[in-house]
């Protein structure tokens, strides 16, 4: 079984995966709404909604995915709320690298720095809305000791 987040935006969902492969590596791909066929069944869009994404996927260069979509208010869509994507990276030079790219114009919940569960651990919301938690597990962690 897999876990796979989707993410929900408001009209930045192509500036988000654009970053996000900037940060994380690996390749997007992109849906728009405007290249579904006119018969979906769907609620029509307002005209600066047209180049909304429908469904995006970043696929990690490990094989792992993040997906998500711009979710329209007239669809019933809400910007995220109430989750946190969790990433573990390799070293702390790695998770600075990271949190910086994902904290510019963003919320800082918690700086980079070690803890009494990891080597080092940040939590921030990044400017799309996303919340992050970042962590470089303790030695042994990873193998459940």
């Amino acid at each position: 079984m897999t876990f796979i987040p989707y993410l929900s935006f408001q009209g930045e969902c192509a500036e988000a995966f654009s970053t996000y492969a900037s940060l994380f590596g690996g390749k997007v791909q992109l849906s728009r709404f405007d290249e579904l066929p006119e018969a979906t069944g769907m609620p029509p869009l307002e005209p600066d909604q047209a180049g909304w994404v429908m469904h995006a996927q970043l696929t990690l260069p490990d094989g792992g995915r993040l997906l998500g979509c711009d979710n329209p208010p007239q669809f019933g869509g809400e910007r995220m709320t109430g989750s946190s994507i969790a990433v573990t990276l390799p070293s702390e030079a790695e998770i600075r690298r990271i949190f910086d790219g994902l904290a510019e114009g963003g919320h800082v919940r918690m700086e980079p720095g070690p803890t009494f569960f990891a080597k080092s651990f940040a939590m921030l919301t990044d400017r799309f809305g996303a919340s992050w938690m970042l962590v470089v597990e303790a030695d042994g962690a990873a193998a459940g000791q």
